[in-house]
């Protein structure tokens, strides 16, 4: 028997080796990453360098053609013929193992090696470069839209964050939990946190256990109302911002003596609180993860005071969401019209950065009820934004898992 094993022999080989497939769709394969937690590393905000995975997929690549094309051979030839093609493919496996090793340390040099830069802006050198970049980024806090809720309806709620800081957050129930739950598709905000509030898991989630909220609540008609047994202790700015962020449909909240508690029982009073404040979004880092919130220092009456009140009260809880550098105008007639200074390039700016000004400026102008029209940017669309157009209005930011609900 010939034991001669050269290239054509080899190729032959490789030609019969069965064929290695994938059908995943590119969703699939990212919904199961990201169940399994490979996003969950905070990615620092200074330069981002994309890492080549083209190496390791060869790698991998070789050592499964290397599996395909052993067993049967091995099957089929005699000791001495295994063994030669065994210790053919154990050399290439440590040579291409060798090659990657000295790829990744002159990687991990060349990184070292960077200055650091202005944070937010991290360039990219191709399309597809920043296409990766947008998949390997984990986006701190999302803000939900219409499209997004589908026929489910959105469950507010303000959790207590460290530091004693608001953050407005919210959760999308499903049509058919709703149904399950309340017998209809459309409850109320109040029904929902009177059947929800008291099923939050918040300390499990990183928040502080805030909820349910002090007193009976209920609501008259479009009127918020709390029952307490003190009701003129209960008016306290950290108390009212979150009614604020939990009920902002309701413009006021009436509160008014428990009857139960009472010892006029015949008429409780009422007294009338406004929770019409308007605010700038902000970022806010607790462990590890940036969220929305409301820097409730300054209150503003005009949309184009709020969106340029984003600049300039930072605090060291409240980091400001416009990227240093980047300066623009506010006016405001059919919509509020954002132009920025200077020509915008967002393929040219940290994904995740880039994402959270845009989406504070929305948030800001959603708070008087008004779509964004940004002007002077590069690109025409970008994500899913589509920049010859208005702005959707958010319908409120930092999205929660429904698996929060216990």
């Amino acid at each position: 028997m010939n034991t001669k094993w050269d290239e054509e022999n080899i190729e032959k080989l490789l030609m019969q080796a069965p064929k290695i497939q994938d059908h995943r769709s590119k969703e699939e394969v990212f919904a199961k990453l990201q169940a399994a937690g490979a996003f969950e590393e905070p990615q620092p905000v200074i330069q981002r360098k994309r890492r080549s995975y083209k190496r390791i997929t060869s790698f991998v690549a070789a050592a499964a053609i290397t599996c395909a094309i052993g067993i049967p051979m091995f099957l089929t030839m005699n000791g001495e013929e295994a063994e030669k093609v065994s210790n053919v493919a154990i050399q290439n496996m440590d040579d291409k193992a060798n090659e990657n090793a000295n790829d990744s340390a002159n990687d991990s040099a060349s990184y070292s090696a960077k200055t650091n830069e202005e944070a937010a802006v991290t360039p990219f050198s191709t399309p597809n470069d920043t296409a990766a970049a947008r998949a390997m980024a984990p986006i701190d806090s999302t803000a939900i839209y219409e499209d997004t809720v589908g026929e489910g309806e959105v469950f507010t709620v303000s959790l207590a964050g460290d530091n004693d800081v608001s953050i407005p957050s919210a959760i999308v129930i499903p049509k058919e939990k709703l149904v399950e739950d309340f017998g209809k598709e459309k409850p109320s905000q109040v029904e929902m946190y009177n059947l929800y509030a008291p099923k939050l898991n918040e300390e499990e989630f990183g928040f502080e256990d805030y909820h349910p909220l002090e007193g009976q609540i209920t609501e008259n008609g479009q009127e918020l109302v709390i029952a307490l047994e003190h009701p003129e202790n209960y008016p306290t700015k950290k108390n009212l911002k979150a009614l604020k962020e939990t009920f902002p449909q309701y413009g006021e909240v009436l509160l008014e003596q428990d009857a139960n508690t009472s010892e006029t029982a015949d008429k409780a009073e009422l007294a009338a609180i406004p929770l019409n404040q308007n605010y700038s979004y902000y970022l806010f880092t607790q462990q590890d993860k940036k969220y929305y919130v409301q820097q409730p220092d300054v209150t503003y009456e005009s949309v184009d005071e709020a969106i340029l009140g984003m600049v300039g009260h930072s605090t060291e809880q409240y980091e400001s969401a416009i990227i240093e550098g980047i300066s623009f105008t506010v006016t405001v007639a059919d919509n509020v019209h954002v132009k920025f200074n200077e020509t915008l390039d967002l393929e040219a700016l940290d994904y995740v950065r880039a994402k959270q000004m845009l989406e504070a400026i929305m948030l800001t102008a959603a708070e008087f009820q008004q779509q964004v029209v940004f002007e002077n940017i590069k690109q025409a669309t970008w994500d899913h934004y589509d920049f010859t157009n208005p702005m959707p209005i958010p319908v409120a930011p930092n999205e929660l898992p429904i698996e929060m609900l216990q």
